[in-house]
């Protein structure tokens, strides 16, 4: 089990947050309920909205049913994700929404916490955690995104009220989702289908789009605490707002810090994983994580047996008795290595303070035209440490390092010797990350008769460090580590740190910034055209100017100033039109057809880099009879490359990797025998011949509400998505090119096969195979490391590509029944998705496989249902999550022998929340508008299922025995907090 502390324990150090809102919090932790969007307007005060208590909302975006404003706002201020016409909700499309009285109570501290909870978020997106799938691992600032169908982060577009957000990144460029603080959030609507017709590129799988609060009058003062096995968190939030006639303003501010969490914290991400059946990873060949003394290593001709991992390489450790100098041959341990566990000095979850601030204004002019302007700052500061590695180095017979004698070593030849310098630095090396986001947008919208018209301007930046490190911490400079070995005033021997002179020319501090810029200009009208029996056919127009700018400065290892390493602009163009038709109304007495409503859109888009393109969608809704309406849409979608995506100059590196070989290729051969791996070279990067991704998505689905059962309601979507030329970094894929002959083929294109000779000189370029120069020879944004290059075998090129295709399609199940006994409320509910099949074709000339239930793929059963129960000021809310079962296929190899493929059991966590709304005794003045609510998580503290993979690079020391995807080492987590108003 992980290192975790107990449960009571938990609740006891959790801070006690006080949190003011004017009305109480609703009295349930609802169902991520499907199919649902509120009635009220985003910006309406709770105050103003009827109470509903225990109740899901009540407009169904799937029926798209014409939204009813309230007195508190017109329909035209109502913001429906899937649709540029106001008033109505999407047709079609099934629409999730999570309220505010979701958030409320929920606990959670950013709104992605709450989202991944949904069955259609797969967990192969980006996160604070160093994942390494679908290019989580180049993730370097440890953002977070939300991955709707597991189709990868940047086929789902992120909204803030429908305004695009600047993207993030250095290595990869996505959409951090975590921008503004969950207290100024209405409610987040989810359509998980194909909407490029409205919104352009990147909605493949999706939008998620946050809807903001408007008008609100009080102030809200709130305090939350989390604790969990490996870290603990804190934060606190305020809200204030103020109307007057015509207008209003409201402002919020959150702040939250977490603590850091070692990997070495949970048993399940050291490197030594021997407990659980697997390897220790601390010596990997000629590869190890050296202790305060390193070893020398020098090859035999047959596999240790002392240490299988090791394979054809001896290790001879330094005695601690040495003190640096005078050490002899006969000094030297063989094989008694010294070595530590880099989980100890590696950080798994950064430490992290957020601060963030939101406002929005809303002002009248006159009777018919409206000024409204939101704003943010979002910063995010994390700290993260590592263990600075000094990789294989070599000492020459000329240093007066070099000890002479050892056997296997032919006099005269340099010694081969790894070490680590966390005695010099203190033990682990310090990175710093910042990244800032702030944002802009005004509007002015006037009322035309039945039409309305906006004209919009949204400016969005964001600036970042991904990779901050002072000097004297983790950042090696591999040229001067050698040059200090070869004249020996770096000893890797000596118990004693170096000198600082000597420090400061190993490790210099480094950055890796980055800045990027959109400008969005918009235009749009929308209203009735004419009347037809079944009600107003209804149209929108619009036009839309963005220019995107991206700028990254980072010079090698020796970062020194913010001279442009890249730069790259963009401009786009959009037309877009959409009509809304009622064919048939409520009031035509058609037999079976109550409604029968139709949607078209179609949106043009013209790109400065990448070409043009024009996508239509089709939407329509039957309302069968009373509580019964079926639904389906269908559309294109498409998503152009990102400025990092398709500019070297951003991204690319060369650099040795180690991965496992059962390929049984003799062209390419084994490093080690006894572990099944093999040294390549890797070249990475981004590529200019990227074209845009496209897709075709349609849905089916059906809403039943039964008038005979007034609280039950049911949904059923079937959908289908063919996604085609997916963009795809294949370094993510890199760990299992050789793990099988049927890999080997598939890859075949991507891999060189490239022994070198017995005459190679590690460094001396002119002793390479040829085929290492061709990769050299390719731009690289950091200095390469050839110490090891005589190791290599291949050559592995992993660019970003247009290789892979996927047809996914799959069925999404939403219910809830609600009751009352007496005084007792009830909620039963939950959500499931199953995806029927994932054809997947990594690349174009490769085979079609059913990529769902394998490990790195979206598994095809996910689920989320829960019980409420809420009496007076009580509410209770147990919760049950499910991640079902999938294959293991890359499992590794111990001994020698490759393990065989296993199934990874499905993980049913459970959860608890308990409310408690002090608004609703007759208590003191001091009580009113006070609320307490717990959540905990992983109740009880299950285990994630073992998983022992070769996924990942070795040399990177992220082998865990648990999947990060599907699974997490936290054990319980709980969260206690308190509301109150003022």
């Amino acid at each position: 089990m992980a290192i975790r502390s107990g449960l009571l324990s938990k609740v006891s150090a959790v801070a006690l947050a006080v949190t003011a809102t004017a009305p109480a919090i609703a009295q349930s932790n609802l169902p991520l309920a499907q199919n649902d969007t509120p009635t009220a307007t985003d910006g309406t005060a709770p105050q103003d909205r009827p109470a509903q208590a225990a109740v899901l909302p009540t407009t169904d975006a799937a029926t798209a049913q014409e939204v009813e404003p309230n007195d508190a706002a017109t329909s035209q201020d109502i913001i429906v994700t899937g649709t540029s016409i106001r008033g109505i909700s999407a047709v079609g499309s099934a629409t999730t929404a999570i309220s505010r009285d979701q958030l409320a109570i929920s606990g959670r501290s950013t709104a992605v916490d709450l989202l991944r909870e949904l069955p259609q978020v797969q967990g192969l997106g980006f996160d604070d955690t160093p994942r390494v799938a679908q290019n989580a691992g180049g993730n370097i600032q440890r953002g977070s995104t939300v991955n709707l169908r597991g189709l990868g982060s940047n086929a789902t577009l992120l909204l803030i009220d429908g305004r695009r957000i600047a993207p993030t990144g250095n290595v990869f460029s996505f959409t951090e989702a975590n921008q503004i603080p969950v207290s100024a959030i209405e409610r987040i609507e989810v359509i998980a289908d194909g909407a490029s017709a409205i919104y352009g590129s990147d909605a493949v799988a999706g939008v998620v789009n946050y809807i903001t609060r408007k008008r609100y009058d009080g102030v809200e003062a709130s305090a939350r605490g989390t604790s969990a096995g490996g870290y603990e968190q804190w934060g606190a939030s305020l809200f204030v707002g103020t109307t007057w006639k015509g207008g209003g303003i409201i402002v919020a501010y959150d702040h939250d810090e977490r603590g850091e969490m070692l990997a070495g914290e949970s048993i399940y991400l050291r490197q030594d994983l021997s407990r659980f059946g697997g390897l220790d990873n601390r010596i990997r060949t000629n590869q190890a994580t050296s202790g305060l003394y390193g070893n020398i290593i020098v090859p035999r001709t047959t596999n240790n047996p002392l240490f299988p991992t090791a394979g054809r390489f001896d290790y001879y450790g330094v005695p601690a008795t040495a003190n640096g100098t005078g050490i002899t041959a006969a000094n030297l341990l063989l094989n008694q290595p010294n070595l530590l566990d880099v989980a100890d000095y590696t950080t798994f979850l950064p430490r992290a303070v957020r601060n963030q601030v939101y406002a929005h204004l809303e002002q009248d002019l006159t009777d018919w035209l409206t000024f409204t302007a939101f704003g943010f700052y979002n910063r995010r500061d994390s700290q993260l440490h590592s263990l600075a590695q000094s990789a294989l180095r070599t000492i020459p017979s000329t240093s007066p390092l070099y000890i002479p004698g050892i056997p296997g070593v032919t006099p005269g030849t340099p010694l081969t010797v790894s070490f680590s310098l966390a005695r010099d630095i203190g033990g682990a090396g310090l990175t710093k990350i910042y990244d800032v986001q702030y944002q802009g947008s005004a509007a002015l919208k006037a009322s035309l008769g039945g039409w309305s018209a906006e004209a919009m301007v949204n400016l969005s930046r964001n600036r970042n460090c991904a990779n901050c490190i002072p000097a004297f911490n983790n950042n090696v400079d591999p040229v001067a580590l050698q040059a200090a070995l070869n004249n020996g005033t770096y000893n890797p021997f000596s118990p004693n740190p170096a000198s600082q002179s000597v420090l400061a020319s190993i490790l210099p501090s480094a950055f890796d910034r980055n800045r990027s810029t959109l400008d969005q200009y918009a235009l749009r009208m929308d209203g009735p055209l004419f009347a037809l029996p079944g009600g107003d056919v209804k149209a929108a127009v619009g036009a839309e100017y963005l220019r995107y700018s991206q700028w990254r400065s980072a010079i090698g290892v020796r970062a020194t100033s913010d001279v442009p390493l890249a730069q790259a602009n963009r401009n786009i163009k959009a037309a877009y039109a959409e009509l809304f038709v009622p064919l048939v109304g409520g009031d035509m007495d058609v037999p079976l057809v109550r409604r029968l409503l139709l949607d078209a859109a179609v949106r043009a888009e013209d790109y400065s880099d990448a070409g043009s393109t024009v996508n239509p969608k089709i939407g329509i809704t039957w309302d069968v009879v009373e509580g019964l309406s079926l639904r389906g849409a269908w559309g294109t979608s498409f998503r152009a490359p990102n400025l990092i995506e398709n500019n070297p100059a951003f991204f690319s590196r060369v650099a040795l990797a180690t991965i496992t070989n059962l390929s049984g290729d003799a062209a390419i051969g084994l490093t080690n025998t006894a572990t099944n791996q093999t040294n390549v070279v890797s070249v990475t990067g981004s590529n200019a011949d990227l074209i845009p991704e496209t897709a075709t998505n349609y849905s089916f689905g059906a809403d039943f509400r039964p008038t005979f059962l007034p609280g039950l309601r049911a949904s059923v979507t079937y959908y289908n998505i063919d996604y085609k030329d997916q963009i795809i970094g294949l370094q993510g894929f890199q760990a299992s090119f050789l793990a099988n002959a049927t890999n080997r083929a598939l890859y075949s294109a991507y891999i060189v096969p490239a022994i070198q000779p017995s005459t190679c000189v590690n460094g001396n370029r002119a002793t390479y195979n040829p085929a290492y120069l061709a990769a050299l020879a390719r731009p690289t944004v950091a200095s390469v490391d050839e110490s090891n290059f005589c190791s290599a075998r291949a050559v592995t090129y992993v660019q970003n590509v247009n290789a892979s295709s996927v047809r996914q399609d799959g069925i999404d199940i939403s219910a809830s029944y609600q009751f009352a006994t007496g005084a007792h409320n009830f909620t039963i509910g939950g959500t499931f998705t199953k995806i029927l099949s994932n054809k997947t074709q990594i690349v174009s000339t490769g085979p079609v496989i059913d990529g769902r239930d394998l490990i790195n793929y979206p598994v095809s059963a996910r689920g989320r249902g829960n019980i409420t129960w809420n009496t007076g000021p009580l509410t209770v809310s147990p919760a049950v999550n499910y991640v079902g079962p999938y294959s293991n296929n890359l499992p590794i190899a111990v001994n020698g022998l490759v393990q065989p493929i296993s199934r990874v059991r499905s993980w049913t966590t459970f959860d608890l929340t308990v409310a408690f709304d002090f608004n609703k005794l007759d208590s003191a003045a001091w009580a009113k508008g006070l609320n307490l609510a717990l959540n905990i998580r992983n109740i009880t503290d299950k285990d994630p299922p073992v998983v022992l993979s070769s996924n990942g690079n070795a040399n990177a020391g992220t082998l865990y025995a648990i999947d990060t995807q599907n699974a997490n080492p936290y054990g319980a987590v709980a969260t206690l907090q308190i509301t109150k108003s003022f």
